[in-house]
């Protein structure tokens, strides 16, 4: 048999068509004709051919399987985010109703103060003497009381009653500390006149009053400022929570507006900083002041920071998934 039978014969046994065998043996062997001595050759059904595709199915799943564990894992980046950006609205929160923004030592008696965005606490307890320690909290629910009627200060006992410490609006604090100046002044003037036999006048201690008063007013509309700037600070940290989850579990709003979560958590950490500092920009100047930052503050700036923390770890992730 010759060699070009022979390449003939084995095309035919491989599944090869007559036709293709021919074709392919004359691109070696130009001058070759097939001869029909064994027709029997190609018994080699064609169905082995197709089963193979089949024999090869089970490795699909393989590739199919790769794929959910690179976009459907865990995304600790995200997570981190989110982790990030609902501290931040607690922190905030805290810091909206804290009341010790600022606050002062306790003095030579033992009395301590301290305020925060619209409240202000009278604490009585450094003061180791009973009876002290109770006129003072006497005084303090006196001064914070609502306009210092019976009705209020009746309330304030009761409400206080066994604390060492009382809190109540600024606001009212001003008005109480300004009244009972004015009238410690009128009473004062009183009994001078009454002494000299003239009308006598106190001009300074009611300008000094006057001015302790729009002093202590511009601490009330610092805290409001600050106070109204940090709830848009808390609101915007709320909505940067909600499209961080939804972008997290995949779920898809009109816009892709999910997917803005880290700016609009960037966004809240400014204004919670912005919050801090008109608060401070708007507080009065007072250099005799004895009241110095309090916990109030490094809470609002820790939220802040946590919120901004949040927005670089979405951008970040959103770079890394992008890569």
């Amino acid at each position: 048999m010759s060699d070009a039978q022979t390449y003939y014969d084995g095309l035919i046994s491989q599944g090869y068509t007559p036709e293709q065998a021919v074709t392919y043996t004359q691109q070696y062997y130009s001058d070759f004709q097939p001869t029909l001595v064994a027709p029997t050759e190609p018994v080699a059904p064609s169905a082995p051919a197709i089963e193979t595709p089949q024999m090869a199915t089970p490795m699909i799943p393989q590739p199919m399987a790769t794929e959910p564990s690179g976009e459907g894992g865990i995304d600790i980046m995200a997570i981190a985010a989110v982790v990030c950006i609902a501290l931040a609205l607690i922190f905030s929160a805290v810091g909206q109703f804290n009341g010790s923004w600022l606050s002062s030592d306790a003095d030579e008696t033992g009395q301590s103060s301290s305020s925060g965005l619209r409240t202000v606490t009278l604490d009585c307890s450094g003061i180791t003497n009973e009876t002290i320690q109770t006129t003072c909290m006497q005084m303090g629910i006196s001064i914070l009381s609502e306009g210092m009627t019976n009705d209020s200060i009746a309330q304030m006992t009761e409400k206080f009653s066994g604390e060492t410490a009382v809190t109540g609006s600024m606001s009212d604090y001003c008005t109480n500390v300004y009244d009972f100046a004015i009238g410690m002044i009128t009473l004062g003037e009183a009994t001078a006149s009454a002494a000299m036999g003239t009308p006598i006048e106190l001009t300074e201690e009611r300008a000094n009053a006057t001015a302790a008063k729009t002093s202590c007013d511009d601490g009330v509309s610092a805290g409001s400022t600050g106070g109204v700037v940090l709830w848009l600070g808390t609101i915007v940290a709320l909505a940067a929570l909600v499209f961080s989850i939804l972008g997290m579990v995949g779920v898809n709003l009109p816009g892709g507006i999910e997917s803005h979560g880290k700016w609009v958590s960037l966004v809240s950490g400014v204004l919670m900083i912005l919050a801090v500092l008109v608060w401070y920009l708007m507080l009065p100047s007072s250099e005799d002041s004895a009241m110095g930052p309090s916990i109030g503050i490094f809470i609002t700036v820790f939220a802040a920071i946590l919120a901004i923390v949040s927005g670089v770890l979405g951008i970040v992730g959103g770079m890394s998934k992008s890569n």
